[in-house]
């Protein structure tokens, strides 16, 4: 019988060969064999360990791992994180039962810090043990090293291997990092380790300010974990920091005393701060700068990014986002940056109208604000002249020039207004040409404005319109020569829209016309003709996201004729280098650090939001003719630098394309009119008011503003859907499919549920949106897909992933091919090798997500764009993917994940549905519905779904709204309670208005009952405090209403009378209404219990058998069965308590220990006890106490009271980004289960009779235990 196995052998870099060997015994006629089996062969020869191994692999990291011919090569890191399962399976050793021992010695603050190492059996038995890569050799025996052992090991070396004390104690952080909570897992460490604290800084943004003119900046840290969000939205400084405001200043003193090339510093509180190594280059500019003259400073507050890619020389990455990864824009920063820009006086040009004549009178530059403003008037033909001195002034570095009696600053301020005046002069000139004298009275004074100010509380400059009055009625145009493609008819009409407001001389314009419509066709037509209009014609600047650059090019060589749009500049990336001005110009005084001179001869010049910002006073040099802004979302923060540089540029006009308008907020669509169109829509808090986002017929009124005409004027926005106008279009149809839950996804859905109601009552901000990710997570898949041993078993445990391969299973019947949208990376891999394997495709489907360069998602639309095969698959992100890429190859479009908003889904289905398109499209959505009756209709797809539809139908009819917190409210509670959130706090007597009460006895209802008088602790048991009422009146803490009356002041015989027979089930399993207060609890004591029908919490937690709740009401006794049931007798491996609040005062020190000395005595041995906290300056106490007193404190009484458990105390930072949101108790026992308590107000809850406390409790059963086993 020939066999087949999986075999590790360990190559030269210690990493291992993972080979299919195939065997086949001896026999009376033949002799034994063996062979190695091809890679490509695997699936065949072995079916399910084959296709096991390849998805294993796979679904690890494709820049880590390398198929070859005959195996797969793995490096040591990934070996070790596979778990056993998975390591078996592919024929590697078992992990090691050897423990780690780690023991620092040296001295931290002087750099000689080391670690010595050791391998001890169990019991702590030295061996001598041989390491190659993550295999342990010891004796005769071979273990493998596993997670978090090995990293650890490698992380001590490298102590150990560091040169100098900054990389020594840059190491040590490392170690203490990777170390995090798992000491006592594997690896034993000593006090110091243990203790010691660590910051680990990635990024930084700049506290800036003035001191007596002079300008001033410290850095400020953030972690890893902090960045601007792809929304752009700006971080706040004071949350997301990573240092207190005391660490802070004492690393700014640290930092102003030295001269660069530190890399960790020791805080006040011992607490080892570690700079990344590209964090310590940036900061030793800053340091730098900050001893510079103050216009170096004023330079690099401009523009950080700027500097840091020019010196860190990051445009050699071609990465134009590199340097915004570094550097953070904050709220803060933005708001300060823009007050001291406020200190140089601002320059603007200034018209004085003539009186009944479109003629000025005079003309000029004022300067500075009112009413210091001076006004400097001008006389015909001398803005040129000044313009041409300011402009020599800024490159020799000059701060003012002389101007008759007058001192003018030179800065591009002054050289923007001047050269505006000489523009205007020219115009009128130009104009007054060909005038009769006898032009009849304008209605309004045309005023021009340059645009400088920020237009926030007022409105501070606006440019508008200067109707020509020779263009009384507007004749569209013909369409412009040299067009290769043939426009439809919302084209030529967007054309004609665009030609007349260049005539009528419009600022600008805003494109947003649905998806799939062909917006940057339409632009490149008008452009085009714009180009056609004058012998000496100016060039554009067309501003996009990186990976939408590429296709622009594309796009032009597709629709226009070869060089008729003049050369193309590429503005962006490493191509940049091509402009720097030659080291050692003068560059300061906000003058151009690129050379911009060839870019007057271009026709195109083509750049990226990012190197726009950096860059933008070189490309304010060039008077475009038109710039476009496509996805203009991206500026639709006012507050940011980016918004701010795109204010800056100077161009004739200015398109904004977008598909969504508003995203999130109407601030969005504030913030892109006034960028290309500035005072259309008024001040920003004048548009706040004007427009509420909630008044329905203002919204209308704004609509109306956007889309109509004014007079002579064409509308502001022009937004056409692609059902309304395109007749060619073939049709377009959304199908949705519920499918019911397999059973394994059902179970996990009850779980998170039945878990929601502690995290509910914790009252943790950020909380109950974590169970919302959870439901999301679930409802796709109830396990990440990782060592999947069967795929067709994994998908069969999914609703949503049954359905998606059903689908195409028809769509390659049909022949056709799909797009699958999905978020989350690790199933977007296993999708590409599953439906490689399911449909015997011969290459894997491409996966388009935030991690593929622009130019590389190009490349791989246009391979499944021409790709021959019939059928095909590509698989995107429904961000990364969503925007910018024409797939009009594919007719299916399958979301198989969702994005709240549905302006995002509706960007992505329309990758497909376009310009392009010739064969009917069809949108599959498939929905997971729980096969309960009572949780069915509230399904997390159901309900999103429903959500997304109702925001959808609004958005036809006004713009999108905006997303709001009420959305995720009503979210919460359609999926927890069954309900919108305006009815979760009505009487629980009523399912809905106008629903009589009903009887008791029903078994499909549920009421919340008091709990039953527990017996007294044992003598010697730790107590627990059960203050009586006076007691909490005279107390200045807790939540207590006046109004609450203490159910264990009631008569127990008067309640049992009217719940016969159902105390001892609420015991363990009452179904109090979730999110019920100690004040409704009173209420309801009062009267007789009507019961109401169940919630889909509820009947998760009817529907758990190993999920038991209680509710431990406000002033009653503390019932320890829930804990008791599993604790007894119990053998603890590991007990580990999460809490933020736990050590947060002596008080709360004390009910930790007396809650652990409980379960010491219930049970019969805790190895190890960890617990994980927020530190001392994450919380807020009467008696401030530092992290270190704390853990004294605390190290004190367990010496006292449990001196025989190990305790391993982890304390985190809030601004580390260690967001506790759960409180849980977690017993893991010796028999491989693990018990979980999730405490909804956590141990204080438990401990102490102030507060009411909801229990939950669950098992989680080892793999291959039989559930009925306890």
């Amino acid at each position: 019988m020939v066999t087949t196995k999986f075999i590790a052998t360990q190559n030269e870099g210690g990493g291992e060969t993972i080979a299919l060997l195939r065997e086949q015994p001896g026999g009376l006629f033949r002799r034994a064999s063996s062979e190695i089996v091809p890679v490509s062969e695997w699936p065949r020869v072995a079916p399910e360990a084959g296709q096991a191994a390849l998805a294993l692999a796979r679904a690890l990291d494709d820049g880590q791992i390398s198929e070859e011919a005959e195996g797969i090569a793995l490096p040591p890191q990934i070996v070790a994180r596979l778990d056993e399962a998975d390591a078996f399976a592919l024929g590697l050793p078992p992990a090691t039962s050897m423990t780690l021992q780690l023991n620092s010695g040296g001295s931290l603050a002087e750099g000689t810090i080391k670690v010595d190492m050791r391998w001890v059996r169990r019991g702590g038995l030295p061996v001598r043990a041989d390491i190659a890569g993550a295999r342990l050799r010891e004796g005769g025996r071979v273990g493998r090293i596993p997670e978090p052992i090995y990293s650890a090991f490698q992380a001590a070396l490298a102590v150990n291997a560091a040169d100098d004390p900054d990389q020594r104690r840059a190491a040590f952080a490392e170690l203490r990092s990777t170390l995090g909570d798992d000491i006592g897992t594997g690896i034993e460490a000593d006090g110091f380790l243990e203790r010691v604290r660590i910051a680990y800084a990635a990024n930084f943004s700049l506290n800036a300010k003035t001191d007596h003119g002079r300008f001033d900046f410290d850095p400020v840290l953030f972690s890893r974990n902090v960045s601007e969000s792809a929304e752009g939205d700006l971080v706040d400084e004071e949350e997301a920091s990573l240092l207190t405001p005391q660490d802070n200043q004492h690393f700014q003193r640290r930092f102003r005393g030295q001269d660069g090339g530190r890399r960790s510093y020791l805080l006040s509180d011992g607490t080892l701060l570690f700079l990344d190594p590209m964090l310590g280059k940036a900061l030793d500019i800053v340091r730098a700068k900050q001893v510079g003259t103050s216009q170096e400073k004023r330079e690099f507050l401009r523009s950080p990014q700027r500097v840091l890619r020019e010196e860190l020389k990051l445009d050699a990455a071609d990465d134009d986002e590199a340097a915004d990864r570094l550097f953070i824009e904050t709220q803060q920063f933005s708001e300060r940056v823009s007050g001291i820009e406020v200190w140089q006086k601002p320059v603007l040009p200034w018209i004085k109208p003539k009186p009944n004549s479109w003629l000025p009178e005079g003309f000029g530059l004022r300067i500075g604000d009112p009413p210091d403003a001076r006004h400097v008037e001008l006389a015909p033909g001398e803005a040129e002249t000044i313009a041409s001195e300011v402009e020599t002034a800024i490159d020799a570095g000059k701060e003012t020039i002389a101007w008759r009696d007058e001192s003018i600053p030179a800065t591009p301020a002054t050289l923007q207004a001047a050269r505006a005046i000489a523009d205007l002069e020219r115009e009128i000139a130009d104009e007054v040409e060909g005038r009769a004298s006898d032009r009849t009275e304008r209605e309004s004074v045309d005023i021009f404005f340059l645009q400088v100010g920020e237009n926030f509380e007022h409105l501070d400059y606006a440019r508008l319109p200067r109707p020509d009055a020779e263009v009384q009625d507007f004749d569209a145009p013909g369409l412009p020569k040299g067009l290769k493609s043939e426009p439809k008819p919302h084209q030529v009409q967007a054309f004609a829209w665009f030609a007349e407001a260049w005539e009528r001389r419009m600022p600008g314009v805003l494109l947003a016309d649905d998806m799939g419509l062909g917006k940057t066709f339409q632009a490149l037509m008008f452009l085009l003709w714009l180009r056609s209009k004058t012998p000496h014609p100016k060039p554009v600047l067309i501003v996009a996201p990186t990976g939408l650059l590429r296709n622009w090019q594309a796009e032009l060589s597709q629709h226009i004729e070869a060089e008729l749009m003049g050369p193309v500049v590429e503005a962006f990336g490493a191509n940049l280098r091509n402009f720097r001005l030659e080291a050692g110009s003068d560059i300061r005084g906000g003058t151009s650090r690129l050379d911009v001179s060839e870019w007057n001869e271009a026709g195109i010049v083509l750049t990226t939001y990012e190197t726009m910002r950096d860059y933008h006073m070189s490309f304010a040099r060039i008077p475009f003719a038109a710039i476009v802004y496509d996805e203009i979302q991206k500026l639709k923060n006012p507050a940011s630098q980016m918004t701010r540089a795109a204010k800056a540029l100077n161009g004739t006009i200015q398109i904004a394309m977008t598909g969504t308008p508003v995203e999130n907020r109407l601030q969005d669509l504030w913030s892109i009119a006034d960028t290309v169109y500035p005072g259309f829509l008024g001040s920003s808090r004048e548009f706040e008011s004007s427009f509420p986002a909630n008044d329905l017929e203002r919204l209308g009124d704004l609509q109306h503003r956007l889309i109509e005409r004014d007079k002579e004027l064409p509308p502001f926005m022009l937004r056409r859907m692609k059902d309304e106008i395109l007749t060619g279009l073939p049709e377009k149809k959304a199908r949705k499919y519920p499918v019911e839950m397999p059973t394994a996804q059902a179970q996990a859905y009850d779980l998170v549920l039945a878990r929601a109601r502690a995290l509910r009552e914790s009252g943790e901000q950020g909380a109950m949106l974590k169970v919302l990710h959870m439901l999301r997570g679930t409802s796709l898949h109830p396990s990440p897909p990782r060592g999947i041993s069967n795929i067709d078993e994994y998908i069969g445990q999914s609703a949503r992933l049954q359905k998606t391969f059903e689908i195409l299973e028809e769509v390659k019947q049909r022949g056709e091919k799909a797009l699958l949208f999905c978020e989350d990376l690790e199933m977007q891999t296993f999708l590409a090798m599953a439906i490689q394997e399911r449909f015997a495709l011969e290459r894997r489907p491409m996966c388009i997500s935030g991690k593929v360069a622009g130019h590389k998602r190009q490349e791989m639309v246009t391979a499944f764009q021409s790709s021959p095969a019939s059928f095909d698959v590509l698989i995107l992100s429904p961000k990364a993917g969503g925007v910018g890429l024409t797939i009009t190859a594919a007719n299916n479009v399958i979301h198989l994940s969702r994005w709240w908003n549905p302006a995002v889904e509706d960007q992505a289905t329309d990758r497909a549905y376009r310009i392009g398109q010739t064969r009917p499209v069809t949108i599959h959505i498939p929905m997971a519905v729980h096969p309960d009756e009572a949780i069915g209709p509230s399904s997390f797809d159901q309900r999103l779904d429903a959500l997304m539809e109702r925001k959808r139908s609004l958005s036809r009819g006004l713009l999108m709204p905006p997303e709001s917190d009420r959305d995720v409210e009503d979210l919460l509670s359609d999926v927890l309670d069954g309900r919108p959130a305006e009815n979760r706090d009505r009487s629980s007597a009523y399912a809905a208005a106008g629903q009589a009460p009903v009887d008791l006895q029903d078994t499909n209802y549920s009421a919340s009952i008091r709990q039953a008088e527990p017996p007294a602790p044992p003598v010697g048991q730790p107590e627990i405090e059960e203050p009586t009422r006076d007691e909490e009146s005279a107390s200045s803490r807790g939540p207590a209403s006046d109004n609450t009356t203490s159910s264990a002041n009631l008569d127990p015989a008067a309640e049992h009378a009217a719940e016969p027979g159902l105390e001892e089930a609420a015991r363990l399993h009452p179904h109090s209404d979730p999110g019920e207060t100690a004040s409704s609890n009173a209420e309801r004591k009062n009267r007789r219990p009507i019961l109401s029908v169940r919630t889909p919490v509820e009947a998760a937690e009817a529907r758990v058998p190993f999920v038991q709740r209680v509710v431990f009401e406000q002033y009653g006794q503390r019932d320890w069965t829930i804990f008791e049931q599993y604790a007894r007798d119990a053998r603890i491996e590991r007990l580990e308590i999460q809490d933020p609040y736990c050590c947060a005062d002596e008080q709360a020190r004390g009910r930790l220990i007396n809650f652990i000395g409980r379960f010491e005595q219930l049970a019969s041995g805790i190895a190890a006890v960890q617990i994980v906290t927020f530190d001392a300056d994450s919380v807020q106490t009467r008696d401030p106490e530092s992290t270190r007193d704390q853990r004294q404190d605390l190290e004190d009484r367990w010496k006292r009271m449990l001196a025989s458990v190990p305790l391993h105390l982890a304390q985190k930072s809030r601004r580390s980004g260690g967001d506790l949101h759960d409180r849980f108790v977690k017993a893991k026992l010796e028999n491989g289960d693990t018990i979980i308590w999730d405490l909804g107000r956590g141990i204080d809850g438990v401990m102490n009779a102030r507060w009411s406390c909801v229990v939950n409790a669950h098992r989680e059963r080892s793999a291959g235990r039989d559930p009925a086993v306890h």
